[in-house]
């Protein structure tokens, strides 16, 4: 007589693996939600395996997320998670915002992430603008510092962040990605001009300088016009070093 094994049931898993590979990398519990219907409306002629269908597009989905995180690391998850608030364990749970990263026709996954990301209202500089002043002028920064420093005879914070707000009303957003190299370009000029006015190792100059920027600060200031590329002024104690949107 066969005997009988009693079934003993195994508690739930806590996450899928697919969605405990998301929350990895973004640091957040996700539930992955599949439109089955809409989803298979895409599968190829033949195909029998809904599973396989729908984990590679969710593969896919962590691909994007994975090159997402890889290039913009602790920024891309606080982005991330702020933009996409529609999932379990978010505070705001239901009541959230959600975002898409669609598979469009001749674009992939990594192509949307981005986009999608930074259309999600929120305060202060966008992921791009913010990575890159980040990478490009605070990363690169210190030698043209220094460079500065002895050209005006003390040492001053170069600060690139005041023309974003003006710059974020422009439609075209292309910018944003080269905001922080085009910072160093527009201090790097203003080095060039202290350099051509003969500051270095001209204590009066430097002292003269010195009297008047008790700030001991230089901005970029974006203006509607300018008489030069590189326009320099001095207001309330600080340096702007002016340009105009299209520049």
């Amino acid at each position: 007589m066969v005997k009988v094994v009693p079934f003993a049931p195994k508690p739930a898993v806590a996450k899928l693996p697919l969605a405990a590979r998301i929350k990895e990398l973004v640091g957040t519990d996700f539930t992955i939600n599949i439109n089955a219907a809409e989803v298979w409306a895409y599968a190829e002629e033949g195909n029998t395996s809904a599973g396989t269908c729908f984990s590679r597009y969710v593969e896919g989905f962590i691909s994007a997320i994975k090159n997402f995180m890889d290039k913009f690391d602790d920024n891309g998850k606080a982005f991330f998670n702020e933009a996409v608030t529609q999932a379990a364990g978010n505070p705001l749970g239901d009541k959230g915002e959600t975002i898409t990263s669609e598979i469009l026709e001749g674009r992939r996954l990594n192509d949307t992430m981005l986009p999608a990301i930074e259309s999600a209202p929120r305060e202060g500089c966008s992921l791009s603008a913010k990575s890159s002043i980040e990478n490009d002028f605070e990363g690169e920064i210190d030698e043209l510092r220094e460079e500065i420093n002895k050209l005006v005879g003390t040492e001053v914070t170069l600060d690139p962040k005041e023309i974003y707000k003006a710059l974020a009303a422009l439609k075209d957003n292309a910018w944003q990605a080269r905001i922080g190299a085009t910072a160093m370009k527009y201090f790097q000029g203003m080095k060039y001009q202290l350099e051509s006015q003969g500051f270095k190792d001209d204590e009066m100059l430097q002292e003269g300088l010195q009297e008047v920027i008790e700030t001991k600060r230089f901005k970029l200031r974006v203006v509607a016009k300018t008489n030069s590329t590189i326009e320099t002024i001095i207001e309330d104690g600080v340096v702007y070093v002016q340009c105009v949107a299209d520049r």
